[in-house]
């Protein structure tokens, strides 16, 4: 049985860190919080979100024939685990494509603050000192999980990446269309992807059937 150690709370826990120094548990859990709320409400707006040091959330096309001539084109979520990091902790990661049409934003550090009910400068450290976490587990070689509320939890298991968004958001991102033949037409397993970026570093783990 793996056992993973939660970023979060390693980020909590370290005294030597800003967030030991000036803020509660309770701040990091909610600035958190609200960094995967925009991702996920960003990933639905089919946007993407860049987080320094850790990677990018982003959404895939892939294609369903329809007949010989016709295809039906959908999404779905996907992270890219930030490319320095896959080299210095030598970690794995599957290799997809991703639309470069879709547009990549950072995370709205004055908005997070607001809702989080703290300063810009205080999101900003607390979301650095969680990435900067998630390095030295990486760099201590252990198994690892941030979650992400309301848009799943990312792992990273023997030098591994393992994104699972929740069964919720990819229904919500593959749903987003106006053509009812792409939920009428979708099985898993029938989609064909469009051919691979060798530039990107990519994982989606399905959370069950839709």
């Amino acid at each position: 049985m793996v056992v993973y150690t939660n970023v979060l709370e390693t980020a909590q826990r370290n005294f030597q860190s800003g967030i030991g120094k000036s803020y509660s548990p309770e701040d990091v859990s909610e600035v958190w919080k609200q960094v995967a709320q925009f991702i996920r409400s960003s990933l639905l707006k089919k946007r993407a979100v860049d987080i320094k040091g850790l990677g990018r959330f982003t959404v895939q096309e892939y294609s369903m024939p329809v007949s010989s001539i016709y295809a039906i084109w959908s999404h779905r979520p996907v992270f890219y685990l930030d490319k320095r990091l896959c080299d210095s902790y030598h970690i794995k990661c599957v290799r997809l494509y991703s639309s470069d049409k879709i547009s990549v934003v950072s995370p709205n550090l004055t908005t997070i603050a607001r809702l989080a009910g703290l300063s810009r400068h205080a999101v900003e450290e607390i979301i650095n000192e969680v990435v900067q976490a998630l390095c030295r587990l990486c760099m201590e070689l252990k198994d690892l999980e941030l979650p992400l509320p309301s848009l799943g939890v990312l792992r990273i298991v023997n030098r591994y990446t393992d994104m699972r968004f929740s069964r919720e958001l990819v229904r919500a991102v593959h749903q987003d269309t106006t053509d009812p033949m792409v939920m009428a037409s979708h099985r898993r397993g029938t989609f064909e992807e469009r051919p691979p970026n060798p530039g990107s570093a990519a994982l989606v783990r399905w959370w069950g059937r839709l």
